[in-house]
């Protein structure tokens, strides 16, 4: 009977080790591609990605909503761009990291850079690790 004790502690503890263990951290090759993104026909005239970070239990990616040259893009405009990329570059991201058999929670933020300098934050979409969430408008 002592013997099922021990093991039954010995399993505990392994299964608590496991459960504990810090996630897996996302390779380099994945945030280029990541990166890389912004470079596909039907995205590069609108977005740029601007930012990808491994932020232990999820990742997060900024883009960057372009304007045409010569001319800023206006608030009224960039919505709908931001809520259509945050999801297909959040959809593409999961599909990237899957590859590398990471599935941790992620958030893509779009921002507009602005004339004057500095950017306004549009909002989000996101990944929890299960189900894609929709863009969400940004309230401060």
């Amino acid at each position: 009977m002592k013997k099922w004790y021990l093991v039954a502690t010995i399993l505990a503890t392994v299964l608590l080790a496991i459960g504990c263990a810090a996630p897996k951290p996302i390779p380099p090759a994945a945030i280029s591609e990541i990166y890389a993104m912004s470079e596909a026909e039907g995205v590069k005239e609108y977005v740029e990605v601007k930012d990808v970070s491994d932020r232990g239990d999820y990742c997060y990616v900024m883009l960057y909503i372009k304007s045409l040259p010569g001319e800023f893009t206006t608030l009224e405009d960039a919505l709908p761009q931001a809520k259509a990329f945050t999801r297909t570059l959040t959809e593409a991201a999961v599909k990237i990291l899957s590859r590398y058999d990471i599935n941790k929670a992620l958030s893509v933020w779009a921002q507009l850079p602005l004339k004057e300098g500095g950017v306004t934050v549009l909002g989000h979409a996101e990944y929890d690790g299960k189900i894609f969430h929709d863009f969400e408008l940004y309230k401060p």
